[in-house]
């Protein structure tokens, strides 16, 4: 299949030229960004990297009279032409997103002329227009500044344009693009509740409520894209989104096992907060592409009890936080006692340990390691699960792991008995043998253009699935796939 002819449509050098520095622009503006909110824009650091940007940006006005940088239906267009969110760029893609959506923007031009100082005055403004009650006033603070070649696009000035409304009235920029945004914002607000949980010895537990609440939703309301984005695993941020997983798909189980909305919202926040405690285990045991020593083997076991140590310090004690606490605690306590940490008399693994357990164990064996030659795709996963593996876990709980992801999980290559090759982009609570599906190849052998995808939204009833392919039957990046 990697032999099939390249059935992309032509694009003009302009085209190229816009998406090859999309991806650079976003990289430089997501530094500079960050780097603004630790240092002053007089600091060396802040220099740099503003140095960067406004390099980039003139690279492109030397072929455009201005850049224009604006969000649509959820993704970054860069003078017409979308940035594709790659793999490596999920983060910064969504992380600006967050940014822009803040102050309000729905983009910024970039305009021949500019220069490093008024770029910088700019960025002063910018980042002031992070309080609320600042981020209104972000337009006529530019034109006060005398900032000339660098113009804020209020969001409200997008939603009268035509490309906006003819996306968000399609399925892809209503669910899809609702699940992107909970999927990600959860990603980088559990990026945050780590780094204050090392600081302060203990996790928000209200911040962590915010950032499962519309999991649940988007979960009740039987919207199950946003199950398949944890399909997503080789980005810079998986160390984050492997909690934001496991809470994703715990809460998916739990509503297959029937538990009610309150408790989803508690199981979500305690699979959220499963791995606290490795915190407390040095990260270059973490990080160690090669098998662990018998030494660094006992400090990662330990981090079930580091967990409930850091829990133990939250103010008062409700029952969320006794939730959390046993699920710290017992998420490695396998269903047949083969787990850690050991326990010298009869201990019952608490049902929502169970869940957390189950899809902690599914999103780790699927995600890549250094020390793997590759991953388990989803479906070897699932299967492996299914397999002599499943006297560790609840069988109800693996039941509910199915009705959850499906037979055919997202990021499984599938080939039909119409010929046809299709990625599994996401589950179908409706029937778990035909799942949401793109269309890689067609029976005749050609793929379709890149900018006007087919989607079977849900596989229809007449197709069936005739085999799963093995990573080394395709050359698909099924990762951009997942992300498009």
């Amino acid at each position: 299949m990697s032999d099939q002819p390249d059935h992309r449509p032509d694009v003009s050098d302009e085209t190229s030229a816009l998406v090859a520095l999309g991806p650079q622009l976003l990289l430089r503006l997501a530094a500079v960004v960050r780097t603004a909110k630790t240092h002053d824009v007089t600091n060396q650091a802040f220099q740099r990297q503003l140095t960067d940007l406004v390099a980039i940006i003139h690279t492109g006005l030397q072929e455009e009279t201005e850049l224009a940088l604006v969000v649509v239906a959820d993704y970054f267009y860069l003078n017409g032409v979308r940035i594709k969110a790659q793999a490596s760029l999920l983060a910064i893609y969504h992380g600006l997103m967050g940014e822009f959506e803040r102050r309000s923007l729905g983009g910024v031009r970039f305009l021949e002329g500019l220069t490093e100082p008024e770029a910088e005055r700019f960025f002063q403004l910018f980042m002031a227009a992070d309080d609320p009650t600042m981020a209104e006033r972000l337009p006529t603070s530019v034109e006060e500044a005398s900032i000339e070649h660098v113009i804020p696009v209020p969001a409200v000035e997008l939603e009268s344009d035509d490309l906006t409304k003819k996306l968000e009235d399609t399925k892809e920029h209503t669910e899809r693009g609702r699940a992107k945004r909970v999927f990600w914002r959860a990603v980088l607000g559990t990026r945050r509740i780590v780094l204050r949980a090392r600081q302060s010895g203990r996790p928000d537990l209200r911040q962590a409520k915010r950032l499962v609440q519309p999991v649940v939703d988007s979960i009740m309301k039987h919207e199950y894209s946003v199950v398949g984005l944890t399909a997503l695993k080789d980005h810079d941020e998986y160390t984050y989104a492997h909690c934001v997983n496991v809470s994703i798909l715990s809460v998916g189980m739990g509503q297959a096992l029937g538990l009610p909305r309150q408790v989803l919202a508690d199981l979500g926040v305690a699979a959220l907060l499963h791995d606290i405690g490795k915190i407390a285990v040095p990260g270059d045991v973490l990080r160690k592409p090669a098998s662990l020593s018998a030494e660094e083997w006992n400090l990662v076991r330990r981090h079930p009890i580091e967990g409930v140590k850091m829990m133990s310090r939250m103010p008062g004690l409700s029952s969320l936080t006794l939730d959390a606490m046993r699920v710290c605690l017992e998420h490695h306590m396998n269903f047949d006692r083969t787990g850690y940490p050991d326990v010298d008399h009869e201990w019952g693994q608490a049902t929502l340990s169970r869940i957390v357990s189950v899809a902690d164990c599914f999103d780790a064996i699927t995600a890549h390691r250094a020390y793997h030659k590759r991953p388990r795709s989803a479906f070897e996963g699932l299967s492996y699960m299914l397999g002599p593996t499943r006297v560790q876990f609840d069988p109800a709980v693996l039941w509910a792991l199915v009705r959850t992801v499906g037979l055919y999980p997202a990021g499984s290559v599938l080939h039909t008995d119409s010929g046809h090759v299709v990625l599994s982009i996401s589950p179908n609570h409706q029937d778990a043998r035909r799942p949401y599906c793109r269309v890689l190849v067609r029976p005749d052998g050609t793929a379709p253009p890149e900018d006007q995808p087919e989607e079977w939204t849900p596989m229809p009833p007449e197709r069936s699935v005739v085999r799963v392919l093995r990573p080394e039957e395709y050359a698909f990046n099924t990762a951009e796939q997942l992300a498009a």
